[in-house]
């Protein structure tokens, strides 16, 4: 993210195309705010995803569908390994209770970015996108990984256009 002098920020992307893009907002919330005890698992993960998507969607500034850089899933909370205690315990339980630990990213984050350029219509205004991804810190900074993709991320295909 580079320093845009327009709003006095950082708030500008350019992407490998050389599209540029402002990100005219960026939430974000703790992943697990609601877990109250437990561990999470691939299911407790799908239904919270969805669950941001949804949350996401219904913001009355949007355009189209929110678009999901697919999070990294790992079977640690913070290091390899920090699981097996629970992982062991587990083992003795019954199979029907089973669920391995899963975690995503600490932090979910909504950014929602536009561009000058229409993506399709060239008759229209500009083109936006909302976007969700998890990473394990508040951004600013945006996590490298996820940095890169969205600076490759299909505009054209993914965004939507409006206009004025």
């Amino acid at each position: 993210m580079e320093y845009d002098l327009s709003y006095h920020v950082t708030c500008k992307l350019q992407q490998e195309s050389g599209r540029k893009l402002t990100m005219k907002r960026l939430e974000q919330s703790l992943t697990y705010a609601g877990l109250i005890e437990g561990v999470p698992n691939k299911k407790t993960n799908d239904w919270r995803i969805e669950h941001d998507l949804r949350r996401a969607a219904r913001d009355g500034q949007i355009v189209g569908e929110p678009y999901l850089i697919p999070p990294q899933r790992r079977d640690y909370l913070r290091e390899p390994g920090d699981m097996d205690v629970l992982r062991e315990q587990k083992s003795h339980y019954p199979k029907e209770w089973e669920r391995d630990p899963e975690w995503l990213p600490l932090i979910c984050c909504i950014g929602y970015f536009e561009s000058i350029k229409a993506a399709r219509d060239p008759k229209m205004d500009g083109s936006c996108l909302t976007i969700v991804w998890y990473q394990d810190d508040y951004a600013l900074p945006i996590n490298d990984k996820i940095l890169q993709t969205l600076k490759q991320l299909d505009w054209d295909r993914l965004a939507f256009d409006y206009e004025w």
